[in-house]
């Protein structure tokens, strides 16, 4: 009876085994197939998720500098919005560029019952115009005289010394030879320069400009280095001014005619007996152009007998800045 019953026994166990055994071999045959298919899914998760990549830059400084790709890209977006601009900017300055072009040339108009003259064509350089038919010369004084007596305000004052023409402007510049050749181991005139001038000085009033410079080699001015009021106080300094210097050395006649230009007066009295060196011509160009049309130079020649050389070089000085040459002869003077 316990035999049949430990049979019976197996028997109801044994389908619940096998039942057992037939699930678990399912369970480890879907396993597999069930992890790969989760990380498949997984996957596709992480293909579909944007990522940032951010590289740090090691120094010893400990100092990092961070470079994000996207920071990269819009940089380099930016750089070619900046290059798209400026090429922009390049075309639009070029567009603006005006091309070289050349005017109609437009005749002069013909009234009816008049007929044309050929007149010279004036170019504009940087010399005056030659003029066929008009000595260059007289073109110049013409233009110096023009600008003088534009200059001039009111009053003005005419001085002429020697009995020479009589010189218009209302400053002026007494410029006096005392080389030895003037003083009393030469011409001796000196003291008649002194006398002149003290009486021509008379005709200035206070209106008036005046200075008187006495040279050999170098220039000595009367009280300072600039042109003087013609009071009455200034014009009784020159007697003494001119007595105290004597008579010496060489003569430096450009130094002193340079010297006297840069007070920039109306008229500049040259008193001398034109003792060598004599100026060459490029010493007269150089003073005119220093000249310009506002001073006028007036030669006074001291000399013993009769007036030898008209077209010395004080003479062309004189004609070349607009002024008057005079020449005096000492001994005819003194009679």
């Amino acid at each position: 009876m316990h035999d049949e019953f430990q049979i019976e026994s197996r028997r109801k166990l044994l389908p619940a085994w096998i039942l057992s055994v037939g699930v678990h071999v399912v369970l480890l045959t879907c396993l597999p197939l069930f992890i790969s298919v989760s990380r498949d899914s997984q996957l596709n998760d992480v293909t579909d998720r944007s990522v940032r990549v951010v590289l740090a830059l090691k120094s010893t400084s400990r100092e990092h500098e961070y470079f994000d790709e996207a920071a990269m890209d819009q940089a380099d977006a930016s750089q070619d919005a900046g290059s798209s601009q400026a090429e922009i900017q390049v075309a639009a300055s070029e567009s603006l560029v005006v091309s070289e072009f050349t005017l109609p040339a437009v005749s002069d108009p013909i009234l009816p019952g008049l007929t044309s003259i050929d007149t010279p064509r004036l170019s504009v350089s940087g010399s005056r115009p030659r003029l066929p038919g008009v000595d260059e010369s007289a073109i110049i004084a013409a233009e110096q005289a023009r600008m003088r007596s534009a200059a001039l305000r009111s009053p003005i004052a005419e001085i002429g010394l020697f009995g020479s023409k009589e010189a218009i402007g209302r400053s002026f510049v007494f410029l006096i030879d005392r080389s030895q050749s003037m003083g009393g181991g030469g011409l001796g005139v000196l003291q008649d320069a002194e006398d002149e001038l003290v009486r021509v000085l008379q005709g200035l009033g206070p209106e008036h400009q005046f200075q008187v410079v006495v040279y050999h080699d170098q220039s000595v001015y009367l009280e300072r280095r600039e042109l003087l009021d013609a009071t009455e106080e200034n014009k009784a300094l020159v007697p003494g001014f001119l007595g105290s210097k004597a008579a010496f050395g060489a003569t430096e006649h450009e130094r002193a005619l340079m010297s006297a230009l840069s007070l920039e007066p109306d008229v500049i009295f040259l008193l001398t007996d034109g003792g060598e060196p004599a100026l060459k011509e490029q010493q007269i160009r150089n003073i005119a152009k220093y000249a310009g049309p506002r001073t006028s130079i007036h030669c006074i020649q001291f000399g013993i007998g009769p007036h030898r050389e008209a077209n010395n070089f004080l003479a062309r000085l004189a004609a070349a800045t607009g002024g008057e040459y005079g020449y005096v002869d000492v001994n005819q003077r003194r009679r």
